[in-house]
């Protein structure tokens, strides 16, 4: 029986440190999903047609398969804790604060979680819901986007409905009641220990946390992580190299490659399509 968490909340929120710092401590016994990244996908697996609206139908559609997918990844891995990086909530969240002309209604989006989505998630699934509000969110990221491809994160309007949707509307959207935290007067070392509470809650208990210090990519990973379109499609590090699965891992903002023997891959659990070879 494993364990599901997803961590959830406007950018800024603290989730994807907030993997980065478990999934090394758990090794093995877990198994993680990185942030989706459409930018990662080519062939049948790709959106359709170009376009924010298309792009949000892929991320639903993912979200779809990979819930209908969790509890056989589980177990085919052999994993205690299942840990994500967003689920069904972020698109929703979008969908709700965008103001883009193209952008899918979040009325449809919502129709499409509650045919498509809610009927397949694990029941047991719990979200972390980490709140930050607009201020705190652009403070801690630099207050202005590192590459183009980003700069909607950084609108203050946005963020102000992004986190309306997670204050008055995503906890009735979860599965099982939500853990929220509210992350703007808290050190990552407390929320990490909030949640560290949660998994003692299931017989988990992660050894040592990080020094804080900023991660570098990787000699071992320099090439894959170029050929892959590098911090403007991986994003930046935010974990050092540490041994996992029968291999080598080192985790990015928005992927995460696995280096077994000679071969260099981008991690997905699921072993679809989408796990394939990006250098050597």
């Amino acid at each position: 029986m494993s364990v599901t968490l997803a961590f959830e909340g406007p950018p800024g929120a603290g989730k994807t440190s907030l993997l980065a710092a478990l999934v090394p401590r758990l090794g093995d016994r877990c198994v993680f999903f990185s942030e989706p990244n459409v930018k990662l996908v080519s062939g049948t697996e790709a959106p359709v047609h170009p376009g924010t609206a298309a792009h949000t139908l892929w991320y639903l559609r993912s979200e779809r398969l990979r819930s209908a997918a969790l509890s056989t990844c589980a177990a085919e891995h052999g994993a205690e804790v299942m840990l994500l990086d967003r689920n069904h909530l972020g698109v929703l969240a979008y969908c709700f604060a965008t103001r883009h002309p193209d952008a899918l209604p979040y009325a449809k989006a919502l129709d499409y979680y509650r045919q498509h989505i809610a009927p397949v998630l694990p029941a047991d699934m719990r979200t972390v819901i980490l709140q930050v509000g607009a201020a705190d969110s652009l403070n801690r990221r630099g207050g202005r986007a590192s590459h183009p491809r980003w700069q909607q994160w950084y609108e203050p309007e946005l963020l102000e409905r992004m986190d309306q949707f997670y204050r008055e509307h995503a906890p009735e959207l979860c599965p099982q009641p939500p853990l929220i935290i509210d992350t703007g007067p808290l050190t990552p070392g407390a929320i990490r220990e909030i949640v560290v509470v949660e998994l003692a809650l299931s017989g988990i208990s992660p050894e040592g946390w990080p020094t804080g210090m900023r991660p570098l990519v990787a000699d071992a990973f320099a090439v894959a992580y170029n050929a892959a379109g590098g911090a403007a499609v991986l994003g930046n590090p935010v974990t050092p190299v540490f041994a996992y699965r029968g291999g080598l891992m080192q985790m990015f903002q928005l992927a995460a490659l696995h280096q077994v023997g000679d071969h260099t891959f981008l991690w997905n659990p699921l072993g679809s399509s989408q796990f394939t070879e990006t250098g050597s």
